[in-house]
Parts: C-alpha cells; sequence; structure tokens
C-alpha cells in the first residue's frame, strides 16, 4: 500500500510531462506572385484644325486656365513624399498646373500663370478677354485631370505554389494537393492578404483644348489616358505555416522561421494560377505613381503641341 501510494505521484507526474509537450506541427511554404502582362496603350487622341498649321506655331506667350474643379493637394501630397497634415497652405489644382506650366517653360513659351488669369477672371471678365490683355497669342483649357485605376487584363493571376518546409522556414519539397485542399487554404489563409494588394493599373487622363486668343478659335484638341505598364509580377509574398498533425490544414497558423530561411521555391509543378480580383486601396505610394505618369503626360502634351513650329514661316 505505501509503495502504491509513493508510485501515484510518479504516474501523475508521468501524465502531466506528456501533457506538457503539446502538439506536434507539420511546417509548409506557401508562395503567392501576382502576375500580369503589358496592357495595350492607348495613343494620344489629337485633333488638330487648319488653324492649327497656320497660327500655333507663331505663338511665344501662351496662358492657361484651369479645369473647374481640381484636387486639393500641396507639392509633397501630390508626389507621394508626405501625408496630408492639415496645416498646410493649400490652392486647388497648382501642383498639377505647375506642372504644365513649367512643362511650357522647358518648350520656349512665356507662360501666363493659371492663378493670375484666374484673379482677373475674378473681375468679370472671360478667359479669353483676360488672355488678350495679359498678351497671350494661345490659351489652354484644361477641361480634366483624373486619376483612376484600371482593371487589369484576363491573364492576371495569383500564381501559387506550395512546398514542404520545416521551423526554420527552409522550402523542401514540392506538395501537391487537391483542388479542394487549395481552395480551403486560398479563402482560409491566403485571400486576407491578398485582398490588401495593389493589383490594378494607375492611369493619369489630361484633357485640353488650345485656343487662338485674337479670334477665340479652337486650333487643337488633346486628350490621353496614360495607364502604369506592370511588369510581370507585381506583388508577391511567402506564407510559413504551422500546422497541428492530423489535421491537415484546418488547424494552421502562420509561424516565424527559426534562424536562416531559404528563397521561395520556384517550382511550379505543385503550384496553381488563381484569377484575382481586388478592391482600391489608397496609399501615399499611389500619389508618387500618380506624379510620375503625369509628368509623362505633360510631356507630351507640351511636345505635341510645340510641333507646330514647323509650320512658322
Amino acid at each position: 500500500m505505501v509503495k502504491f501510494l509513493k508510485a501515484a505521484p510518479i504516474a501523475a507526474l508521468s501524465l502531466l510531462a506528456g501533457c506538457s509537450s503539446g502538439p506536434s506541427y507539420e511546417y509548409y511554404k506557401v508562395s503567392s506572385r501576382f502576375v500580369s502582362s503589358a496592357q495595350n496603350q492607348s495613343a494620344p487622341e489629337i485633333i488638330t484644325t487648319p488653324g492649327y498649321g497656320q497660327y500655333a506655331g507663331r505663338a511665344l506667350t501662351v496662358a492657361v486656365r484651369a479645369p473647374d474643379r481640381c484636387s486639393n493637394n500641396t507639392a509633397n501630397q501630390a508626389s507621394g513624399g508626405a501625408a496630408a497634415s492639415g496645416a498646410i497652405l493649400q490652392t486647388n489644382c497648382g501642383v498639377e498646373m505647375a506642372e504644365i506650366e513649367r512643362g511650357l517653360t522647358r518648350a520656349g513659351y512665356n507662360v501666363i500663370s493659371w492663378n493670375i488669369l484666374e484673379r482677373e477672371m475674378a473681375r468679370n471678365s472671360s478667359a479669353n478677354e483676360v488672355a488678350s490683355t495679359l498678351g497671350a497669342q494661345v490659351l489652354f483649357q484644361i477641361n480634366s485631370l483624373e486619376n483612376s485605376r484600371k482593371t487589369l487584363g484576363q491573364d492576371a493571376r495569383w500564381e501559387r505554389t506550395y512546398a514542404r518546409s520545416d521551423p526554420r522556414g527552409m522550402t523542401g519539397a514540392p506538395l501537391p494537393l487537391t483542388e479542394e485542399t487549395r481552395n480551403m487554404i486560398g479563402r482560409t489563409y491566403l485571400a486576407p492578404i491578398e485582398a490588401k494588394a495593389n493589383t490594378r493599373a494607375y492611369a493619369v487622363t489630361l484633357d485640353a483644348v488650345a485656343v487662338w486668343v485674337a479670334t477665340g478659335q479652337s486650333l487643337w484638341y488633346y486628350r490621353w489616358t496614360r495607364a502604369k505598364e506592370p511588369n510581370g509580377t507585381a506583388v508577391g509574398y511567402n506564407l510559413p505555416l504551422q500546422c497541428i498533425a492530423g489535421y491537415g490544414f484546418s488547424q494552421c497558423s502562420q509561424f516565424r522561421p527559426v534562424g536562416a530561411q531559404a528563397q521561395a521555391s520556384t517550382v511550379v509543378a505543385a503550384g496553381e494560377s488563381v484569377a484575382i480580383s481586388a478592391s482600391e486601396r489608397p496609399e501615399d505610394v499611389e500619389k508618387a505613381i500618380y506624379a510620375e505618369l503625369y509628368k509623362e503626360v505633360v510631356q507630351n502634351f507640351v511636345d505635341s503641341f510645340a510641333k507646330a513650329r514647323q509650320f512658322a514661316s
């Protein structure tokens, strides 16, 4: 009896020791990359009139009029360099219009600033009258400045690779999975990550008309939507998963690998391609992309109009 009582605590301790070891885990790595091909870019839509060839080449001084509705950003905000702080002096359309004015100035034109034009128009004068009084031969009416995001083509997809791994996050053998299992992994673990990814193309539109001030005649029309080209893999990530042994992928969690990690496997035999759909997610990085696209559009706008100089006598 005494021996049994002494043995009981030992057996209980053994049981506790067995329980404290916890479940065993199996380790996997899922690599997901968003892939899309280049989109067809539309060329700028430019309409010239006979007056363009007759007059525009002689223009030395130009005025610029802003669209009626514009975004309200400072230079750093529009370029993506800073977020709004709420205490910055702002001017409607100032950043975008200044880019147009700089482009025209670099092309050799004397430029009457858009805000000077607006100030004088506030005295109940038309844009054409003010431009004439200030000595401009051409008035650029900017009809629209638009930022947008385009849905990528039907080939846009998430390419996923599945592999075994270990606590260090090393990539092991490819892991063939059934469609049902892949769909479950996608819904449970990948969709929340991929929904936050920027997987749509950024685009900028400039719509404008050039008016010969002396006659009020529209000489030249310009419209271009420039979209950013996707460059193969746009975004991607590796997801290390630890799953309780015996439960498949139903009891998994992301883990931080211990020690060195291997690069993601490029084996595609145990992978798949999944079509995607993601909602817009505004960020400061978007502003930087829009700013670069806008500079390109403005440069094309100015260069295209300046071709009239070849007709100047």
